[in-house]
């Protein structure tokens, strides 16, 4: 585990030639929105951003506070071959499947190259199952499946990043090799759902071996799946709930969230450095940045197929 000040150094150490393109989803709150400013701060403005989610107000808040680039050599003024840094806003429910194919298009559209994918948005959420009008658990969806379909669908735009030799990196912040074992006869939860517990469990173990199955078919990209531990997030606040009684426990709990859980400054910090640290291949990291894989991804080949084939299907993606 290297020092903090250390990760930090080797993030200000980072200064590529270009302005890398980052799409983010996620980036209007918590562990995303940090991620974004901070990744802006360390490139002085000079980066390209596309942020998906559903809440505009908040976006706009975020660029207002990202510099603006300031310096691009010794001309000060940015090269004519490269197109004024941009900074966008795309509203996506990402329940629904259609939508992650709709705005990935687009996506590609406006940005035919991309640098970082980070994948932040998620929830963990208790109840009983209520698919969505595509057949799949919404609670299912958004642990995991719309990540696939949105990794899936973006994978062209890395792989011209990684053809003209710049980064080129999928990032995923979940519970990274700590889910149970994947039940591959109830794929999706279908028949134990116990109330939301195995999408949750079962949602973090998909999320491992779909990044190390895209590693295989793109070797030459970098799938990381970050664990983040427990961040001070608005997640995490009274206002977040709507409860009476969880709100009031929140509250008397939040000395102790304060004490004990990771500021979401110092996250986002170790998240950019395993974000930046990994050029090629399938990573694992835990809370500060450490590579501690491969965990929970050793299946057989037919489990393998098996498993590739029902993401694809139950997304509705085509192989890109």
């Amino acid at each position: 585990m290297p020092p903090f000040r250390l990760v930090k150094a080797s993030n200000d150490a980072y200064s590529p030639s270009y302005a890398p393109v980052v799409v983010v989803f996620g980036g209007t709150s918590g562990i995303g929105r940090a991620m974004t400013k901070r990744l802006a701060e360390l490139l002085q403005g000079r980066v390209h951003i596309v942020v998906v989610g559903r809440n505009k107000p908040e976006a706009d808040k975020l660029f207002a506070t990202l510099p603006t680039p300031t310096s691009f050599g010794p001309s000060s003024a940015q090269p004519k071959s490269e197109p004024e840094c941009t900074r966008e806003f795309i509203y996506c429910d990402l329940y629904h499947m259609s939508n992650i194919h709709r705005i990935c298009t687009e996506i590609l559209s406006r940005f035919p190259k991309i640098n970082y994918l980070v994948l932040t948005a998620g929830v963990a959420s208790f109840g009983a199952r209520c698919e969505t009008d595509e057949g799949i658990d919404k609670l299912f969806a958004l642990r995991f499946y719309w990540k696939f379909a949105a990794i899936n669908d973006l994978l062209p735009g890395l792989r011209v990043a990684r053809d003209r030799g710049e980064a080129a990196s999928v990032f995923v912040c979940l519970g990274m090799g700590n889910g149970p074992k994947i039940d591959f006869g109830d794929l999706g939860a279908k028949t134990k759902y116990w109330k939301g517990v195995r999408p949750i469990w079962q949602g973090l173990s998909y999320g491992d071996l779909a990044l190390a199955l895209f590693a295989e078919r793109d070797p030459e990209i970098a799938f990381t799946h970050m664990f983040p531990g427990m961040v001070r997030t608005e997640a995490n606040s009274p206002q977040a709930v709507s409860n009476p009684i969880l709100k009031f426990i929140i509250w008397l709990l939040l000395p102790l969230m304060w004490l004990l859980f990771i500021p979401v400054d110092v996250s986002a910090e170790n998240m950019i450095y395993g974000l930046l640290n990994g050029e090629k291949g399938f990573f694992q990291r835990n809370t500060v940045g450490d590579s501690v894989g491969p965990r929970n991804v050793n299946y057989s080949e037919r489990e393998k197929e098996r498993f590739w084939e029902h993401c694809m299907q139950t997304t509705r993606s085509v192989p890109k």
